[in-house]
């Protein structure tokens, strides 16, 4: 019997960098010398239709008697929809400051949890991102300039949220997975048909041999089961080099609530877990 429907960040993102205070000369640290980066990333809490506008920030190692104008590009690892966001051409340091600020509009139209929208530099010859670049207030770190700055889209969460991660062989068609409490209400499910009475797999939704689907999910504190399928009876299993991966993580906290390889089960595999 099918155990079966409707998860949603904090990431800890681990940087290593070259930390170097705004109010110290860096003319002594070629890697640093004239370095201009996108603060790092952010995560944007939003509800679904909600319009919100968030301010991304541009840091440099060195002042200038100038205004310095660089020109914005969006990554093509977004993943939010182009109509429901608007990102500026350009970002301004002015003169005499280290920092410039762009603004970014979003809307919570389609909205998925764990969607993201990347913003990078347009490259340029003069444009040295060769390193990270941190930059401090008092002592403490208020930004970290990386070459692009990934703003993380969620669902408002007042709970733990946790991120399932699924790598598929060569037969992501074959690929479904449910959700339930600890009561066995079902909470959430992918790659079913409509009622929940068919696998209709991960292909037939975009998803290539051996991608990765990803989702985000706010899970109240309390015992969870999640059960993996797979239509074939094989597992997640191609070949010896072809073999599927899953997991789910808290972020919260960063610990896995668990992880397996998809050659360890046939038609499905169980894993119960606790938030807490």
């Amino acid at each position: 019997m099918m155990l079966k429907k409707s998860l949603a960040f904090f990431s800890a993102l681990t940087l290593a960098f070259a930390m170097v205070s705004c109010e110290e000369d860096n003319s002594g640290d070629n890697s640093a010398a004239n370095y201009v980066g996108l603060e790092s990333y952010q995560t944007v809490e939003l509800t679904d239709g909600e319009t919100v506008v968030v301010e991304g920030k541009i840091l440099a190692s060195d002042v200038s008697g100038e205004d310095r104008t660089f020109n914005l590009v969006v990554d093509p690892t977004t993943t939010h929809g182009a109509a429901n966001y608007s990102v500026p051409t350009s970002v301004t340091i002015p003169a005499g400051s280290k920092e410039g600020i762009y603004e970014v509009t979003i809307v919570g139209n389609s909205l998925v949890d764990g969607n993201k929208i990347v913003v990078g530099l347009e490259p340029a010859a003069d444009l040295n991102q060769t390193t990270f670049y941190g930059t401090y207030s008092n002592g403490v770190l208020t930004g970290a300039g990386t070459a692009k700055s990934t703003f993380n889209l969620y669902r408002p969460c007042a709970s733990v949220r946790a991120r399932l991660s699924i790598t598929f062989d060569n037969y992501p068609e074959e690929t479904a997975w449910e959700l339930y409490d600890s009561s066995l209400n079902l909470i959430d499910s992918g790659g079913f048909n409509a009622d929940g009475s068919a696998i209709t797999g991960y292909a037939a939704l975009g998803f290539a041999d051996r991608s990765t689907f990803s989702v985000v999910k706010c899970l109240a504190p309390g015992d969870y089961t999640f059960v993996i399928y797979d239509d074939y009876g094989d597992g997640m299993f191609t070949s010896a080099t072809v073999i599927g991966r899953y997991s789910m993580n808290n972020l919260n906290n960063g610990a896995a609530l668990f992880s397996a390889s998809g050659d360890s089960f046939g038609a499905n595999a169980v894993h119960e877990f606790t938030i807490q």
